[in-house]
């Protein structure tokens, strides 16, 4: 008995793990500007940035992290999501720095929900913070109160606080690791001293040769991206010559 429910744990793992992998393949292809990764130690952790283009806080760089249960995707139980820094938001606990996701969704179901729709959760409550209050909870539930009086009675106010934390966030946007996690997202400035060799071994057929299993040459990007803003003229600029060609 002993060796079969070891067995069926084993079996349960392996699952778990190819249905995270296939989380993380979805996460890649709907979305832009908000990046996440499994942990390299637990697929149960992952690891997100967001990059704030628009709305209230335009011009921030959140990092945060995801939670998911010990049975997921087959819990119903909410996923957790922790950013490293205070933000002023209605619906982030200003001690724990918790996201509440509860009003975009009531439990986890693995038929309809997707690691990727909480990551546009994410940009929606970043982006319009207000629009997710009218569709949202009742009021007593919001979990910062403070940042809500301050939305609905002094918004010049409460832009202005957006706004130091958005210049808050990108002075600590290359800071050290907090793990020494392979998978945890560094980002560093752009230098063409050290960056040009990398570029230049991307753009070569022999690499794509190397590493590709079909489809066609990768488009030309930055290696590293120094600003949010730059960010979103590379992706532009890419649109524009694919479709040229």
């Amino acid at each position: 008995m002993k060796l079969t429910l070891a067995s069926s744990r084993g079996m349960a793992l392996i699952s778990q793990g190819y249905q995270i992998l296939a989380e993380y393949y979805l996460v890649q292809e709907q979305l832009k500007n908000i990046y996440a990764i499994p942990s390299f130690s637990s697929g149960l952790r992952w690891f997100g940035v967001v990059f704030v283009h628009s709305g209230i806080y335009a011009g921030s760089v959140f990092r945060f992290s995801i939670l998911l249960s010990e049975n997921f995707p087959d819990d119903t139980a909410l996923p957790t999501v922790v950013f490293s820094m205070p933000i002023l938001h209605p619906h982030i606990c200003p001690q724990s720095k918790v996201l509440d996701i509860t009003p975009g969704f009531k439990k986890w179901l693995k038929d309809q929900h997707h690691i990727w729709h909480l990551l546009r959760y994410i940009q929606a409550i970043l982006a319009d913070p207000e629009d997710i209050l009218i569709e949202g909870p009742q009021l007593d539930v919001v979990l910062n109160m403070e940042a809500l009086s301050l939305l609905t009675d002094n918004r010049i106010e409460y832009l202005r606080l957006a706004q130091e934390q958005a210049i808050a966030s990108r002075r600590h946007m290359y800071d050290r690791p907090e793990t020494d996690d392979p998978h945890y997202i560094v980002m560093e400035p752009y230098r063409p001293d050290r960056h040009r060799k990398f570029m230049e071994e991307l753009k070569s057929a022999s690499w794509w040769e190397a590493t590709c299993i079909g489809g066609s040459m990768p488009a030309e990007y930055l290696g590293q991206i120094d600003s949010p803003r730059q960010l979103d003229e590379e992706e532009v600029s890419q649109r524009v010559k694919l479709f040229n060609e």
